[in-house]
């Protein structure tokens, strides 16, 4: 008679086994890659958005002698290209929650710009449940990026 059935069958019990103790580890490394996937995507669009604005707004405010001149509709405007990605304000916000309140323009000498802008993280999960008792861990954080440009 050949053992070799009963040693096959007792690997299947063990590669179970393997399985139910590393399935969760898996499962939180998916989480993981995820979340961070999409907090990388989230800063991208906001700091290229920003970037966007500061192209806008560099371009757009100078005066006839070289200095510039920053009045509130051109800063309107600016503040809508970055948060709505057109100048007008229309449409949903390129990221979840993101309003034309969290642009600020600016002017730090006579002849540069800079666009500021911040955005509060919007995870997927959430909030990461404590163990033993403690209090969830908040996954939300908040982003920043500064864009400072020559007026043209």
């Amino acid at each position: 008679m050949n053992a070799y059935p009963r040693t096959r069958r007792k690997q299947q019990g063990i590669a179970v086994l393997e399985f139910m103790l590393t399935a969760p580890l898996l499962v939180l490394v998916v989480f993981a890659v995820s979340e961070l996937g999409w907090a990388f995507h989230q800063y991208h669009t906001m700091t290229r958005a920003t970037q966007d604005g500061a192209r806008h707004v560099a371009s757009r405010a100078t005066n006839g002698a070289g200095l510039v001149v920053l009045d509130s509709a051109l800063v309107q405007e600016v503040s809508n290209l970055v948060v709505y990605g057109n100048t007008v304000g229309t449409g949903e916000p390129l990221l979840p929650g993101w309003s034309a309140g969290d642009v600020s323009v600016s002017s730090p000498d006579a002849s540069h710009v800079e666009v500021r802008a911040i955005y509060n993280y919007v995870p997927i999960v959430g909030r990461i449940p404590a163990f033993y008792g403690g209090d969830p861990i908040d996954m939300a954080f908040e982003m920043n990026g500064t864009v400072q440009m020559r007026a043209l």
